[in-house]
């Protein structure tokens, strides 16, 4: 596979002015003292970056704010230039950054198609045959002899995007432009995005978010600080990135003492530690859909507490509740705890997809009505997909399919 975009030891700087001068008279002041030199920081936004892609690939580029993937976007598509190295592109690109950057307020829809469009490369004859097309995957027929002033950010991107789809690109670069906009047309822009795949068009996506990177590519690069930390197949990518962002969420927390999770309780008893083991006792923050999960909750009892209820919730890490059993509704009953223990929640066959999760662990009385112990929402754990392809939604359903021909 042929190389269309390359990057040989590239970097890139950045001169950070910490210091304005204010007025004429500050400026001619500053230019004769030799101490202002020292106000400016040079930052490394990039540093020695390597890596190919290949023609019809599709590749997602991940990392932290401040990683450097925007930059690398803006170095192929010749906005900027690198300090060092080289960077080189075979083909005609087209790019999602800034979707609508170049739309003039005053003018309607359809007359900031014909500018987007130039400014895309395409000649007005070449608009004009796709103008139908372009207004119909926007969805703004309606509106599309309005002035743009009028529009919301999410109409903007919507026919920004939907211009950039019609440049017929032979690589196409996109930066989180897909954040923006409703649930349906982030499903109709990953549609369309794919039949440029299966087209041959290269791909260079740029995501915070790995689920939408795992939906697009099958290769990722893994940036940090400026540098590739990982650059490899999507689903072991995304476990590492995972695992890194559990390790750093935990390391936070330990060095900023950070254990304001909200609890509460009479503290008759207390939970003193919760562990996650998957089916080796290995304890782990991160499952597969379809894993052994046991939450183990070490609690103790300063005194005799009858008949208690140890209770688990399942939360989206984004607040959505999904699930909340306890110990006496599945009919296990436990007659007394005082002193020291454990109480084990099993799980045979986790039945969570995708996504970032967190644990609420709770002790109450027998009737649930006094909490003795909660921590809410208190214990964050990640579950990938099994496999290569990942299904939708939040809880698996086991089911099979079946065939008939009548």
């Amino acid at each position: 596979m042929s190389a269309v975009i390359t990057l040989d030891k590239v970097s890139k700087f950045f001169v950070l002015q910490h210091q304005h001068p204010r007025s004429f008279l500050e400026m001619f002041t500053q230019s004769i003292r030799y101490s202002r030199v020292s106000e400016r920081e040079i930052f490394w936004v990039l540093k020695d970056v390597s890596f190919q892609v290949g023609a019809g690939e599709a590749v997602g580029i991940i990392g932290p704010n401040g990683a450097g993937k925007s930059t690398i976007l803006k170095l192929i598509t010749r906005i900027l230039g690198p300090t060092s190295g080289q960077v080189k592109v075979k083909g005609k690109v087209g790019a999602l950054l800034e979707l609508g950057a170049g739309f003039h307020p005053d003018l309607t829809g359809r007359e900031n198609v014909y500018l987007y469009g130039s400014i895309m490369g395409m000649s007005r004859e070449q608009i004009r045959r796709r103008l139908d097309a372009i207004v119909d995957f926007s969805g703004l027929e309606r509106f599309i002899d309005v002035p743009v002033r009028h529009y919301s950010s999410g109409m903007y991107v919507r026919l920004g995007f939907s211009v950039a789809m019609y440049t017929e690109p032979d690589i196409l670069l996109a930066d989180e432009v897909l954040a923006v906009g409703d649930a349906v047309f982030q499903r109709k822009c990953l549609e369309k995005i794919d039949e440029l795949c299966y087209a041959g068009v290269t791909i260079l996506f740029v995501s915070h978010s790995m689920e939408m990177v795992q939906k697009i590519c099958k290769r990722v690069v893994w940036l940090n600080k400026g540098r590739v930390i990982m650059d490899g197949d999507s689903m072991e990518i995304a476990d590492a990135y995972s695992a890194s962002l559990v390790e750093q969420s935990i390391a936070l927390e330990v060095e900023e003492e950070n254990l304001q999770f909200e609890r509460w309780g009479t503290q008759e008893a207390v939970i003193t530690n919760v562990e996650l083991f998957d089916a080796s006792s290995v304890e782990s923050n991160i499952f597969a859909t379809g894993d052994y999960l046991c939450v183990r909750m070490h609690y103790f009892s300063p005194v005799r507490v009858a008949r208690p209820a140890f209770g688990i919730a399942f939360y989206r890490a984004k607040g959505i509740h999904i699930n909340g059993p306890n110990s006496v509704q599945a009919g296990y009953d436990i007659p007394f705890i005082e002193g020291d223990g454990y109480v084990d929640y099993i799980v045979e066959r986790l039945p969570l997809n995708v996504g970032d999760y967190e644990l609420t662990v709770a002790i109450y009385n027998h009737n649930s009505t006094v909490a003795l112990d909660h921590h809410h929402r208190a214990y964050p754990f990640t579950v990938k997909a099994p496999g290569f392809w990942r299904e939708e939604g939040v809880v698996h359903i086991p089911a099979w399919w079946q065939h008939t021909v009548v």
